[in-house]
């Protein structure tokens, strides 16, 4: 099978489910690749906008713990995230009462403000993205992706 654009996979499968995963990974380095760029102007990664924007839309105060469980984000790794942007001044650490070891991690001001701007221009990007899919082929993708991510959990311990 001939390779057709530079938005094929670079090299051609015999075996379609494998093929069809090698899409998926390979959409999603492409989709790091996009988001990389978006956010270099005013964070460091895609990661810090997603706990931010967690933060915001969170009805209640989230910890470090059940950030990294929401991102998938190993805890020593959501630990370095934290501290950046805590750097920042665009979270802060409070503590919980009765628990020394945890802490809520809360938007400042400055952290509100730079995810409101940040979100608005990252929804038109969304937009862009996905502007040649119907929202049929919206609902079909969400539901491939959850069959994928439900297989995944059955078959190993890592979700």
């Amino acid at each position: 099978m001939p390779i057709s654009t530079e938005m094929d996979l670079p090299i051609a499968f015999e075996n379609k489910s494998h093929e069809a995963l090698m899409n998926v990974w390979w959409t999603a380095n492409l989709l790091r690749k996009v988001s990389t760029k978006f956010f270099q102007e005013s964070l460091s990664s895609d990661a810090q906008f997603n706990i931010l924007i967690l933060l915001k839309d969170s009805p209640t105060p989230l910890t470090q713990k059940e950030l990294s469980q929401k991102l998938l984000v190993d805890k020593s790794n959501i630990t370095g995230l934290l501290d950046r942007l805590e750097k920042q001044r665009l979270i802060r650490r409070e503590a919980v009462l009765g628990d020394r070891r945890s802490y809520h991690i809360k938007l400042t001001k400055q952290g509100d403000e730079l995810v409101t701007k940040l979100d608005k221009a990252y929804q038109k990007k969304v937009r862009e993205i996905m502007n040649d899919l119907s929202a049929k082929d919206c609902d079909d993708l969400i539901r491939l992706t959850r069959k994928i991510r439900a297989s995944m959990r059955r078959q190993t311990n890592v979700i």
